[in-house]
């Protein structure tokens, strides 16, 4: 690390969001350490690539980065998105289609943490040969519930409605992928795709950072 930037960060007290190390985002070992390894989850109608496991280092930085306001880490998330992105095995041309945030979880996170790392993703996709754009085409109809603590049925039941076709046109020649950030029973993801697919779109897959420990997925 550069001496200046560490200083630096010991001066603000700032601590690496994996293991509490000093630094701004992360530490050195934990960068290292944060790599992509891409499963197939099965919880959707079509099909989900997560970038990891919601557990250990990638489950802190996940929740550093939604709940305790660590957005320096977007970047590093959206790098995350693009390698499920290309596991899914997309033509030369993809449209990345966030999972819209709440009202109450923008107000909680201060702003849209999903877009933001669609964009980074989509930049990313495109230094490895890939054109991406991001197309926020779904929207929120009604505000759902807050979904933690919820099963299967009640997620489901939850999210029956909540989303909308936004005005925002998905091209017609590109393969479209969903992209989120932490699936579990992949409720949000069967509305967004039931939406999609209502208005005339075909779904490539779901592109995500990481998914909740279940039974055993497919590696890629």
């Amino acid at each position: 690390m550069d001496p200046w930037l560490a200083a630096a960060d010991l001066a603000l007290g700032a601590a690496c969001a994996g293991c509490g190390r000093v630094a701004l985002d992360l530490c050195p070992r934990c960068r290292a350490a944060l790599r992509p390894d891409p499963r197939r989850v099965a919880v959707s109608p079509v099909p989900v690539v997560a970038a990891g496991e919601h557990e250990g280092l990638l489950r802190e930085v996940v929740l550093a980065w939604k709940r305790r306001g660590h957005t320096r880490l977007t970047p590093v998330l959206g790098t995350l998105l693009a390698a499920s992105v290309c596991v899914l095995g997309p033509g030369d041309r993809v449209v990345l289609v966030p999972v819209p945030t709440t009202r109450r979880s923008r107000r909680r996170r201060g702003g849209d943490l999903v877009g933001q790392a669609a964009a980074h993703a989509a930049r990313a996709l495109g230094e490895v040969g890939v054109r991406a754009q991001v197309v926020p085409a779904l929207a929120m109809e009604r505000e759902p519930r807050d979904q933690v603590g919820l099963g299967a049925h009640e997620r489901r039941a939850n999210l029956d409605g909540a989303l909308r076709r936004s005005r925002r046109a998905v091209p017609g020649t590109a393969d479209v992928v969903l992209v989120d950030d932490v699936v579990t029973t992949g409720a949000t993801l069967a509305e967004a795709v039931r939406v999609l697919v209502a208005g005339g779109t075909t779904v490539l897959g779901a592109a995500v950072v990481a998914a909740r420990p279940g039974p055993p997925t497919a590696r890629s």
